[in-house]
């Protein structure tokens, strides 16, 4: 969704300027901006940020009133009834799938002898502290900072390209501002959404490693020709370079980034180490903010406004080339399940909740020697299953290092 973002981005900022022609055409150029048309255009920019807020309100209802994974319902609450139930809407539909309240509360009853607390600090440092974690961490995180660096520093420069290109020809502030948005509309059309579209179609048959890998190692090619042959370039090449460009961020990293941490850490610990990736790939674009935007105009003159443009290129090829490197630390995750990327205990949550509402759950509670309970979610570190009392885990049970739990420690019956 992010290509449709950017083209509706693109599309408001031609409409706004199309809404106020009338006061940006009496004026020349930028530099002549001033009084009513300084007025007018704070007004353009204020209302095109205001739009950019929408989208934001409804990606806030949604997340408050979407309801949990099955998989979180289950692992980190330990709500095996509501789990289950939210499972079979999933598959079967809402009607008569619906939670039974006295169920749902005999069924918290029984989990929680079993439930282990919450991930602390120091657990998740302890879990990313291994070899293999830290590893996948470091692939995961810095492939997403070197995209950022050149992703949206190719963005902040994307003024000057289009300038190059000869999308700033004009006759008054009007059709400057035209022109650069319907630029943008070009350029996002013609690049960023069918690259986008093509990794959603593509993205379980060739693989998200490949993807990613290859989206990086053409993105070298095409920074390395932009910044060692950009004095022999024309604008139909750079317009070509750009398109291109802009096609293998969308059908490359720019999208597998944001799927492989969510996919590849255990569910304890899946959102810290998506989150930590994200935001290193959010510091790459502080950095390209506060670096290489002005890099690009360092002694910048009349006639030549971007002299260090061809040497930020280069810059970017080395980021592209030290991604596809970093990439390849992350396993790929195509078609896998999530218990085998994470190397957790091999579950299946609606069977564990149908076996215990089928054993009459905590209606047996009335004699609790003989309480079968159900095998335990991977986050308590073991998974046992049979007679139990109250007294069945200890606290050293609780203290167990969950993610090295091996496979033989289930019963065969925990499927």
């Amino acid at each position: 969704m992010q290509g449709l973002g950017q083209l509706a981005s693109a599309l408001v900022t031609l409409i706004v300027v199309v809404v106020y022609k009338e006061q940006l055409s009496a004026v020349a150029t930028v530099g002549d901006c001033s009084g009513h048309c300084a007025v007018t255009v704070d007004k353009m920019w204020r209302i095109i940020i205001a739009f950019g807020g929408i989208p934001g309100w409804f990606a806030l209802y949604y997340r408050l009133t979407i309801p949990e994974t099955p998989r979180y319902t289950f692992d980190v609450m330990y709500d095996v009834e509501k789990a289950s139930v939210d499972a079979r809407k999933y598959r079967y539909g809402k009607q008569g799938n619906v939670i039974n309240p006295v169920t749902q509360a005999k069924a918290r009853s029984e989990m929680a002898k079993y439930k282990t607390p919450r991930p602390t600090l120091m657990e998740v440092l302890r879990f990313y502290s291994q070899r293999r974690q830290a590893i996948r961490l470091f692939g995961t995180s810095m492939s997403w900072f070197f995209l950022d660096l050149a992703f949206y520093g190719l963005g902040f420069s994307s003024a000057s390209l289009m300038s190059t290109m000869g999308f700033d020809q004009r006759d008054n502030l009007y059709q400057y501002l035209r022109n650069t948005a319907t630029g943008q509309i070009v350029l996002i059309c013609a690049g960023a959404l069918p690259g986008y579209w093509l990794t959603v179609f593509t993205v379980d048959t060739i693989g998200r490693k490949p993807i990613q890998i290859g989206g990086f190692g053409i993105l070298t090619i095409i920074f390395c020709v932009l910044g060692f042959a950009w004095q022999g370039l024309t604008k139909t090449h750079l317009l070509v370079l750009y398109v291109l460009a802009q096609f293998f961020f969308n059908f490359g990293p720019n999208a597998t980034t944001f799927i492989t941490p969510a996919e590849i850490f255990p569910t304890r610990v899946r959102s810290t180490g998506h989150g930590f990736s994200a935001g290193l790939g959010k510091l790459g674009a502080v950095f390209a903010q506060i670096f290489f935007a002005p890099m690009i105009k360092k002694g910048a003159t009349h006639d030549n406004p971007t002299p260090w443009i061809h040497g930020v290129m280069q810059i970017f090829a080395l980021f592209m080339f030290l991604g596809m490197l970093t990439s390849l630390l992350v396993p790929e995750s195509k078609r896998a399940r999530l218990e085998e990327l994470a190397g957790e205990k091999d579950d299946v949550y609606e069977l564990q909740a149908s076996n215990w509402r089928n054993r009459g759950g905590a209606a047996a509670a009335a004699t609790p020697g003989d309480i079968e309970a159900p095998a335990v979610a991977r986050g308590s570190g073991s998974a046992t299953s049979g007679r139990s009392t109250e007294g069945i885990m200890s606290d050293g049970d609780l203290e167990k290092k969950w993610w090295k739990t091996r496979q033989s420690e289930l019963q065969p019956h925990a499927l």
